[in-house]
C-alpha cells in the first residue's frame, strides 16, 4: 500500500505494548536502574581497598561526565527512533543487521546478568548485613550467625532467586502495577538514604568510634581500640594511601560508571512512553546528575564520619582476609553505619533504603532484555512466539518466562561459582552501545528517510546534524570506558578467561542471527526486509 507521496506504509500488527509510563515513571526507572545505593555501595566497598590512590570523588565526577555524554548520544537515537527494544532498532535501521543483532544479544545478556548480579547483592549488600548488624548491636549470637548464613552461597541462591520470581511476576502482571510498584519502592530507598544521609551527619567521628570500638572490640582480634587496630592490621597487610594517583582513580571510576549506565535505559520502553523527548530527557539527564549529587554528598559524609583510611582498611581486610581484622560478614555501608550509629531502628531504616534501590535494578534488568526479545520476533529474527503479547495485561509473557529463566542461572552461577569475573559482561554491553552510538554519527545520511522525520532533523551544531554530534561525543566516551574496563584487571580485564567470554559471546550470537536467517528463509520470509522499516510501536 502507498501513500499518495508514494511512501510506504508499516503495515505489520501492532506489537501490543501501550503508552503508559509518565514523565516520573521515567526518571524513577531511570534512577531506579541507576540504584544509588548499589552503587554508592560499589565505589565505597572497592574504591578505598583495590585503587590505592585513586580518588572516590574525581572518579565519580569523570563517570558521571562521560555517561552525560553517552546519555545525550542515546537521548538522540531514542527520540529519532522511538520505539521499545534498545538498541536493537537504533543499530538494524543503521548498519549491518547481523552486526546489529549480534550487538543487542550480548547486550541483553549482560542486561540480564546484571539484574541477577543485583538480586544477588540483595542478600549480600542489604539483607545479610544488616541482619548481622542487628545481631551484633542486640547481643545476640544468633541473629548474627543467621545474618552470615544469609549473605552464605544458599541464602544468595534463594533470596537472589526469590526476588527474580517476584520480579517477572509483577512485570507479567501489567506496566502500570510495574510502575506503581517502582514508585512504592523509590519512596522507600529516599527514605532509607535519608536516614543514611542524616545519621552519617549527626554521628561525630568520636561517636564512630566509641560505638565501633563498644560493639567490634570483642569480635575482632585488634585489640580494645579496634578502630585504629583494623587501620593497623591492614597496613601491616598491604593496605597503604600513597596519595593521588591518576591512572588508580581511571579505574576507579569503572564503579560509577557501571550503574550510571542505568540512567539511559528507558531507551528500551521508548515506544511505552507518552512524550517521548521530554521524558526520555529528563529521565537520562536527571538520574545521572541527581545519582552524581547524592554519590558525593554520601562520600564527603562517610569520609567524615568514619575516616578515608578506616574505610580502606576494613574494607581492605574484607577481601584480603587479614587476620583479626575482617568483619563477620562484608562491610558494606550498611553494616559499618548500623555499627557506628549503634541504632537497631536506624540500622532498619538504612537496611529498608538500600533494599529498596536494589529491588529497582532487578525487575527492570528482566524487562530491558525483554523489549529486546520482543523487538527480534516482530522483526522475525527470533520464534514468533517470543513476540507473543498478552493481550489482557499488555505485557510479553513468553519473552518474561525465557528471561525469568536464564536470570535464575545466572543467580546459581554468581552463588556457587567464581566463573564470571566481577563485571565482566560490562565490557561486551559497553562496546555494543560504543558501536551503535559510532552508527548514529552517520545516521542522518545513511537513513535520511527516517531521520528528516525526527524532531531533532533541523536541529545543527556548527552545521553538523545534532544527533552526528551528540553520537559522536558519546560513542567516544561508552569507547573509553570499554579501553577503561579492558585494562581495569580487578573490575574486568583481558586475561585468557575474560576474552573468551567476550569472543564466544560475540560469535555466538552472530551464529543465532545466521541459523534463525535460514530456517526463515526456508519458511519464505525475508527477514531483511524489515530493516528497511521503522520499527512498529
Amino acid at each position: 500500500m502507498a501513500t499518495p507521496a508514494g511512501e510506504r506504509v508499516f503495515l505489520r500488527k501492532a506489537s501490543g505494548l501501550i503508552k503508559s509510563a509518565s514523565n516520573t515513571d521515567v526518571l524513577i526507572y531511570d534512577l531506579g536502574l541507576v540504584s544509588i545505593g548499589l552503587g554508592l555501595g560499589f565505589l565505597l566497598f572497592y574504591g578505598p581497598a583495590v585503587y590505592l590512590g585513586g580518588s572516590l570523588y574525581v572518579g565519580t565526577l569523570i563517570a558521571g561526565g562521560a555517561m552525560l555524554l553517552v546519555g545525550l548520544g542515546m537521548l538522540a537515537w531514542t527520540i529519532t527512533i522511538p520505539r521499545s527494544g534498545g538498541i536493537y532498532n537504533f543499530g538494524t535501521r543503521s548498519m549491518w543487521p547481523p552486526l546489529a543483532f549480534t550487538l543487542s544479544f550480548v547486550e541483553v545478556t549482560a542486561w540480564l546478568f546484571y539484574g541477577s548480579f543485583g538480586a544477588v547483592y540483595l542478600a549480600q549488600l542489604g539483607i545479610a548485613p544488616s541482619v548481622t548488624a542487628i545481631g551484633i548491636i542486640t547481643d545476640k549470637p544468633g541473629i548474627e550467625s543467621f545474618g552470615a548464613d544469609l549473605a552464605g552461597k544458599w541464602g544468595t541462591f534463594l533470596i537472589g532467586s526469590g526476588a527474580l520470581i517476584v520480579g517477572a511476576i509483577i512485570l507479567a502482571s501489567g506496566m502500570r502495577r510495574f510502575f506503581f510498584t517502582q514508585k512504592v519502592m523509590f519512596s522507600i530507598a529516599v527514605l532509607g538514604t535519608l536516614v543514611f544521609i542524616g545519621s552519617l551527619l549527626f554521628t561525630s567521628r568520636a561517636d564512630f568510634v566509641s560505638n565501633w570500638n563498644s560493639v567490634m572490640g570483642d569480635r575482632l582480634d585488634v585489640g580494645d581500640d579496634a578502630y585504629n587496630g583494623v587501620i593497623q592490621a591492614a597496613t601491616q597487610a598491604g593496605w597503604s594511601d600513597p596519595g593521588f594517583d591518576w591512572k588508580q582513580t581511571l579505574y576507579l571510576s569503572n564503579w560509577a560508571f557501571l550503574p550510571l549506565i542505568g540512567a539511559a535505559f528507558s531507551i528500551s520502553i521508548g515506544g511505552e512512553i507518552k512524550q517521548v523527548g521530554r521524558g526520555q530527557t529528563l529521565g537520562i539527564i536527571g538520574a545521572i546528575v541527581a545519582s552524581v549529587i547524592v554519590w558525593i554528598i554520601s562520600i564527603a559524609l562517610v569520609f567524615r564520619t568514619m575516616g578515608k583510611d578506616f574505610l580502606g582498611a576494613v574494607t581492605y581486610s574484607s577481601l584480603n582476609g587479614v587476620e583479626g581484622a575482617a568483619t563477620p560478614v562484608t562491610p558494606f555501608p550498611t553494616l559499618l553505619t548500623g555499627l557506628g550509629t549503634s541504632s537497631v531502628t536506624l540500622t532498619i531504616l538504612i537496611a529498608l533504603g538500600f533494599i529498596g534501590w536494589i529491588w529497582l535494578w532487578v525487575p527492570t534488568q528482566i524487562l530491558y532484555p525483554t523489549r529486546a526479545i520482543v523487538a527480534w520476533s516482530l522483526d522475525r529474527v527470533a520464534p514468533d512466539k517470543l513476540g507473543t503479547v498478552s493481550e489482557r495485561t499488555h505485557t510479553p509473557i513468553p519473552a518474561i518466562l525465557l528471561c525469568l529463566a536464564g536470570g535464575i542461572t545466572f543467580v546459581g552461577m554468581l552463588s556457587f561459582t567464581s566463573f564470571f569475573q566481577l563485571v565482566i559482561f560490562i565490557e561486551v554491553a559497553v562496546l555494543a552501545w560504543a558501536i551503535v552510538l559510532l552508527a548514529g554519527v552517520f545516521f542522518p545520511y545513511r537513513r535520511p528517510d527516517i531521520y528528516n522525520k525526527s524532531p531533532l532533523a533541523n536541529m545543527k551544531v556548527a552545521g553538523l546534524p545534532v544527533m552526528s554530534v551528540a553520537c559522536a561525543l558519546g560513542a567516544a566516551a561508552a569507547f573509553f570506558y570499554f579501553f577503561n574496563l579492558f585494562f581495569d584487571e580487578f573490575a574486568a580485564g583481558h586475561a585468557r578467561h575474560s576474552l573468551s567470554v567476550l569472543i564466544g559471546w560475540f560469535v555466538g550470537s552472530f551464529v543465532i542471527y545466521w541459523i534463525m536467517w535460514f530456517i526463515r528463509r526456508r519458511q519464505g520470509v525475508n527477514v531483511d526486509l524489515a530493516f528497511k522499516e521503522i520499527p512498529i510501536e
